[in-house]
């Protein structure tokens, strides 16, 4: 099981103190053009843009990463259908460069490159706080309960996308966590994982999960002793059905998600590892490109 450690996290946490808003309200969701994809053959198994389907709330923003050797475009169109459509367009950029847009309206956004037609992708925007349960979901009792944002954070590799939705920590009571997988090629499976919570360096959850395809896993905490932080850690076993053999699951294994539940904000304030992955990844191979977390 991999284990990463980043230091330069806590100034992520410190900006989202400083200025909640920004990180609460909206998100940034990386793509990457990745090697190889300038010779056809990717769209055979939709990796030509990696996620080559990117789902966004309004107002978030899309950074495209050249990860290829050649030069690409990143043009909104659908080349079916008549091609660019002048929502967007990246122009030529180099390997190595990014292009960012904020998509501030609704709906779907087909887009290619208008150098290697065989490459598409489509980023969907749905309304901010967007969610098939309206962010809302059943507690211990059965009662209804309304939450924010949730936290939300890519697998390393691009194909799954996943959320924590909690409410704020208040001393006394326990803590309701929401645990939800998205793939990107829109395919559900059984996902497998680990959570744990802590607060004030006290375990108050530790167990392991598995979600059905379509549902999400709900886990309580004991009752807390403060209002402090709750730090959730999310640790991805594997998707496939569950009395299987571990080694035969699929998709990422050991990666880590850590989000930490902050009262001042009555919702979750991520600090993403696996944002941080592919950061350090992109600086690996690009040491002139600025990670965005």
């Amino acid at each position: 099981m991999k284990t990463i450690a980043i230091g330069s996290i806590f100034a992520v946490l410190a900006l989202m103190m400083v200025a909640p808003s920004a990180f609460a309200d909206h998100a940034t969701v990386e793509v990457s053009i990745p090697a190889g994809s300038s010779s056809p053959g990717c769209e055979t198994t939709n990796e030509c843009f990696i996620p080559a389907e990117a789902v966004i709330d309004v107002g978030s923003e899309v950074v495209w990463t050249n990860d290829d050797t050649a030069a690409h475009t990143v043009t909104s169109g659908d080349i079916k259908a008549g091609g660019p459509d002048g929502n967007f367009d990246s122009g030529l950029f180099m390997a190595g460069k990014t292009f960012s847009h904020t998509f501030e309206e609704e709906g779907e956004f087909p887009y290619f490159c208008l150098v290697h037609p065989w490459m598409q992708g489509v980023v969907i925007v749905q309304a901010a706080h967007g969610d098939d349960h309206d962010d809302k979901m059943t507690d211990k009792d059965g009662e209804m309960m309304d939450h924010g944002e949730p936290a939300m954070a890519m697998t390393a590799d691009g194909s799954w996308m996943v959320k924590i939705h909690a409410d704020k920590p208040t001393a006394g009571e326990e803590l309701v966590l929401e645990v939800e997988f998205e793939s990107a090629d829109g395919k559900s499976d059984h996902a497998n994982y680990e959570i744990t919570a802590t607060q004030d360096g006290q375990v108050v959850l530790t167990e392991e999960g598995h979600i059905h395809p379509g549902d999400t896993g709900l886990h309580i905490t004991d009752a807390l002793s403060s209002d402090s932080p709750v730090d959730v850690q999310v640790t991805i076993l594997g998707f496939g059905l569950p009395d299987a053999d571990p080694a035969t699951w699929t998709g990422p294994k050991g990666e880590t998600i850590s989000a930490r539940v902050v009262p001042e904000f009555g919702q979750i304030a991520m600090m993403i590892l696996a944002v941080a992955i592919i950061s350090i990844v992109a600086v690996t191979a690009r040491s002139k490109v600025i990670p965005r977390l």
